[in-house]
């Protein structure tokens, strides 16, 4: 999709890393897997690396598998990374969706049922189709500001509409909510300042209240300008709005590619979670 996607293997068993790895890397060429046997070389990997998944079994020959799940959410990269434990004796107790529990993990796969039930919620976490372009809304009135984003969206592959008036991204949220009776959109991305008088905060507002599009349905990266010298960001009007995100401009090509691969990962990844 936009940039090296990556899943990290831990597993003590040659003959376990193997048939992941291969079976994995032929059905998502383009993903970067990196396989390690032991929580030495794991942790070594995830002080390096961002990753979208790790999967690890309880049993390493350096390391309770617990002790290593508690060193990853210790970790800056890879606090809020999906966990996913592949073992025949998994403790309930590290079941969660708390990113603040250090021992909260995704999912629960027991080995004895095979490599297959792995292989294929990974697939469905990552988004099998992941060369599928990203679907999103582009709401901006400022003519500069949206040739720059919009040349940006079209060079990384985003299939986009790009609207002015926040009424007509409301029209558009709602066709399609009646078509597929969900939404099918990734990603808003939402300038705060619009032509009509709904602005980018009371937009947003529409969306999560009005239309009942969450933050995990619809994720939200709202565009703001610089505060003056004597200015303050409004964290509290931005996310108390509902956005997700927010990023100011001028901003660079890769801090917006992103923030629009973490958003757009927030919703796959909550589908695949609910499939």
């Amino acid at each position: 999709m936009l940039n090296k996607r990556r899943l990290l293997l831990v597993d003590y068993s040659d003959s376990a890393r193997t048939i992941l790895f291969k079976e994995i890397s032929r059905q998502m060429p383009d993903l970067e897997i990196i396989a390690c046997a032991t929580a030495r070389e794991a942790l070594s990997s995830i002080k390096r690396f961002e990753f979208e998944i790790i999967t690890t079994s309880l049993s390493l020959p350096d390391m309770d598998g617990y002790k290593l799940i508690e060193e990853i959410r210790k970790s800056v990269k890879n606090r809020d990374t999906a966990i996913f434990v592949v073992s025949g004796d998994a403790d309930t107790r590290i079941m969660g969706s708390n990113p603040d529990d250090t021992n909260a993990v995704t999912a629960y796969f027991n080995k004895s049922e095979g490599h297959k039930p792995l292989v294929n919620f990974i697939l469905n976490f990552l988004g099998k189709n992941s060369q599928a372009p990203v679907k999103a809304i582009y709401a901006d009135k400022s003519a500069t500001s949206t040739a720059i984003t919009s040349a940006i969206l079209s060079k990384n592959g985003i299939d986009f509409i790009h609207v002015r008036e926040s009424s007509e991204a409301l029209d558009f949220l709602r066709d399609d909510l009646a078509k597929n009776n969900s939404c099918t959109i990734d990603l808003l991305i939402c300038d705060l300042m619009l032509t009509s008088q709904i602005n980018g905060f009371e937009l947003i507002q529409t969306i999560r209240n009005e239309l009942g599009l969450d933050y995990l349905t619809l994720p939200v990266l709202l565009m703001t300008i610089e505060p003056a010298d004597d200015e303050h960001t409004d964290f509290t009007g931005i996310f108390g709005a509902g956005a997700n995100d927010f990023i100011t401009k001028p901003f660079n090509e890769e801090d917006l590619l992103n923030r629009i691969i973490t958003l757009v990962n927030i919703k796959r990844q909550n589908e695949a979670l609910n499939a």
